[in-house]
């Protein structure tokens, strides 16, 4: 009985489905200008999803309330919404790619190509950060899974070692990247990273053992940093001065999108297929996305590099700033250590030991993502419109802090999902107004070296906290327990955030701000 009343469901969600799809490919090809409006931004692109998940939601909700009881109902319109939130923002940038163009009547051939470049551009980063992202909710676990006992090394700090290695050669790498798109080109580039991490998806969803994980996610991580290089130098090449701003947007909403939709996608594979097969859909989605690069970008034109090299003395000025060192050490680098140890590590971990599936775990931290899409663009533009870029950045620390800390009130699922909205909001706060207060804090260190040297210094440490986050937090949950762990950390971050609102807001910097053209070297 079961069994018939939701395989008639299912047919109900399909026909809806495809009658949906057909209506949105109708909209692109008769209105392909509104199309383009609509996924300017991804806040644009997730209201336009809500009107259409609301409208299918009043249609389907009535004849699925009278087949299914009230916790089957409930169960599956949790997992049909995710499902559908992210099948929509999929099809929603291959129809973005579709209708890239020309914008109208007073168009230009080169802004028609530019508008095509930077849509494949989009695309192909977007089906690689996927690739990686798919992962998101489980990597801690597969990890546990390939421990064989090792004197001194137990299971919950080997589960933190693939998030931190993965970080590490993610900093080492970006350098090295940085040179072969300045000699080959940023197409080469793009086509280039794919290569090591099409490998090292294929080759972690064969490991047998740890160092086999361990080395198929260098692979990873190189191909991760190339990617990520290629496609700013794209942009870059490709986007005159005045359009840069948008071209770069462009870049940020195919990363934030692919989060949103990787995580839970992930886990929902991960649950069916097993965790393996879902490597090895990142595997073919990472060649995907080469085929991206090698049909739909033109080849760039090779020019020699300007900038000069990064040299070790830029870095101990920059760190004898004091100012520097406190945005880095108060700010910068606890956003990383937050993300990678909080939301990549003891979040997937705490949830798993609650009972939660990878599907369950993929869904939760979609909520960060989200948080994110609603709050980000809202906060750059009441902080840029004010100039109050530290006030903005000491409230994410400290809204950060806070929020992890509902754990200690509310143990297991409530406190940890009211940490990642919380960790969301933070980093809506801090991570765009963390960049705009470099060239402040930097003014004669950006006037002597270039404002290039300033952020690529500050890129590289602020990194830091990427590696040593998921470290940090294993070490703390082996000795005291995953729960402690999260208590810890949020007590790190409110630490942090009241530090740093010590430095730059009850004793901030009287000098005039520096014009944006400083801020050239900014990069997402």
């Amino acid at each position: 009985m079961l069994h018939t009343a939701l395989q008639a469901v299912r047919d109900r969600v399909t026909m809806a489905a495809a009658a949906l799809s057909v209506g949105v490919g109708l909209a692109a090809l008769l209105a392909p200008s509104l199309l383009r409006a609509a996924g300017a931004t991804p806040l644009r692109a997730l209201l336009l999803v809500t009107g259409v998940l609301l409208a299918l939601g009043a249609a389907l909700l009535p004849p699925i309330a009278e087949t299914l009881n009230a916790e089957a109902l409930r169960g599956f319109m949790l997992d049909g919404t995710i499902l559908l939130v992210v099948a929509l923002l999929l099809v929603f940038e291959g129809l973005l790619l579709l209708g890239a163009g020309p914008r109208g009547k007073t168009a230009t051939a080169p802004d028609a190509a530019q508008d095509t470049s930077v849509a494949g551009m989009r695309f192909a980063l977007f089906l690689f950060m996927l690739a990686e992202e798919l992962s998101r909710s489980f990597l801690p676990l597969y990890a546990r899974a390939l421990y064989t006992p090792v004197p001194g090394l137990s299971d919950t700090l080997v589960m933190g070692l693939p998030i931190g290695l993965f970080m590490l050669l993610v900093a080492v790498f970006t350098p090295v990247a940085g040179v072969w798109a300045d000699r080959f080109g940023s197409r080469r580039t793009l086509l280039l990273g794919t290569l090591p991490a099409v490998a090292g998806f294929a080759g972690t969803a064969m490991a047998q053992s740890l160092p086999e994980l361990l080395l198929w996610r260098s692979a990873c991580a190189l191909g991760y940093a190339v990617m990520f290089i290629g496609a700013q130098g794209f942009i870059a090449r490709h986007t005159p001065a005045r359009h840069r701003a948008r071209g770069m947007a462009q870049f940020v909403a195919a990363v934030i999108v692919a989060g949103l939709c990787g995580a839970p996608i992930g886990g929902i594979l991960a649950d069916h297929l097993g965790e393996r097969a879902t490597f090895l859909v990142s595997a073919l989605l990472a060649l995907a996305a080469a085929v991206a690069a090698a049909t739909l970008l033109p080849a760039d034109r090779i020019e020699p590099s300007q900038a000069r090299p990064v040299r070790l003395r830029d870095a101990t000025g920059l760190l004898a700033n004091p100012r520097f060192l406190a945005l880095l050490l108060f700010s910068s680098v606890p956003t990383k250590l937050m993300l990678t140890g909080y939301l990549f590590y003891l979040v997937p971990v705490s949830l798993h030991a609650a009972g939660e599936t990878p599907a369950g775990i993929g869904r939760m931290m979609m909520t960060y993502g989200l948080t994110i899409v609603v709050l980000g663009p809202w906060v750059s533009r009441i902080a840029d419109r004010t100039g109050r870029h530290a006030l903005f950045a000491g409230l994410g620390g400290l809204v950060g802090g806070l929020g992890t800390l509902v754990i200690l009130q509310a143990p297991g699922v409530p406190g940890i999902l009211a940490g990642i909205a919380a960790l969301g909001g933070a980093h809506a706060f801090n991570n765009a107004t963390q960049l705009a207060l470099v060239p402040d804090v930097c003014r004669e260190e950006c006037a002597r070296i270039g404002s290039t040297s300033v952020f690529a210094v500050y890129r590289l440490l602020e990194r830091g906290g990427s590696v040593l986050g998921p470290l940090m937090a294993a070490a703390l949950a082996d000795r005291f327990g995953v729960q402690t762990a999260l208590g810890a950390l949020g007590g790190l971050g409110m630490l942090c955030g009241t530090a740093f609102c010590a430095v730059f807001l009850l004793a901030p910097n009287a000098a005039a701000p520096v014009p944006d053209a400083a801020r050239d070297g900014a990069a997402p």
